[in-house]
């Protein structure tokens, strides 16, 4: 059950109205992450070696001796177990790996409950972070490279029921945190224009920018996407 933010059941397709009014200003939006981090005080992570998640660990690693990072994919060639064991090991995280069944148990179609559901019965944990709402927010999707306000709409109308929605089901007893969704960084978030997010090469912009702030390897800043519960996408096709 996510239970951080705890407004975080709400329409977020009304801040794609927001946009466009506010400068960047990376350290800030660092230590509000930072400090939402500290008032989480969860050292348990859902890690899939991406740049938003490693963004979270990096910090996390500033605030507790040791951090527990957890990663699920179809297959252990999958990229994003490889990126994540490799982001676990710079940052001497305590780190698992699951592969689980990306199908539904009656069909062969694959479904991100499923894979969401499993790792929650597999984890170890009663409380833990996940980095869902960034890629809306800050432009992580390749579509969005249109530079289209009806994308960024778009990808923000489906946040809700085809992300949170799904993610609080599944997870059941297990306590969720979403840090990215904290109201202080959405209220940034939705007032930095399009145009500073993303352009025609390069997505999520000001998130790139954090990561080298905080001096992220580059392979993880400009690896492909591969969102956490995506990586049964591609052996599904």
């Amino acid at each position: 059950m996510i239970v951080y933010p705890k407004n975080w059941h709400i329409d977020y397709e009304k801040f794609a109205l927001s946009e466009g009014h506010v400068d960047v200003d990376i350290p800030n939006i660092i230590d509000i992450l930072y400090g939402v981090l500290k008032k989480i005080n969860v050292n348990c992570l859902a890690y899939s070696g991406g740049v938003d998640s490693t963004i979270v660990l990096c910090l996390l690693t500033r605030i507790f001796d040791n951090v527990f990072t957890y990663t699920i994919s179809s297959r252990e060639d999958h990229p994003d177990m490889q990126f994540a064991k490799y982001g676990s090991t710079i940052y001497n995280s305590t780190h698992q790996e699951f592969i689980v069944d990306p199908t539904h148990e009656e069909t062969d179609k694959f479904t991100g409950d499923n894979a969401i559901r499993q790792l929650f019965e597999l984890i170890e944990t009663n409380e833990i972070i996940c980095c869902d709402g960034i890629d809306e927010f800050m432009c992580g999707y390749y579509a969005h490279q249109d530079l289209k306000h009806e994308t960024y709409k778009y990808f923000l109308s489906r946040l809700l029921l085809g992300h949170l929605i799904p993610l609080d089901n599944n997870s059941k007893d297990t306590k969720v945190f979403i840090p990215y969704l904290d109201n202080d960084l959405v209220n940034i978030f939705k007032h930095i224009s399009l145009s500073e997010k993303v352009n025609p090469t390069i997505r999520k912009k000001i998130v790139c920018s954090m990561a080298r702030y905080l001096e992220i390897p580059e392979k993880i800043i400009t690896r492909n996407k591969y969102g956490f519960c995506d990586a049964f996408i591609e052996n599904n096709k």
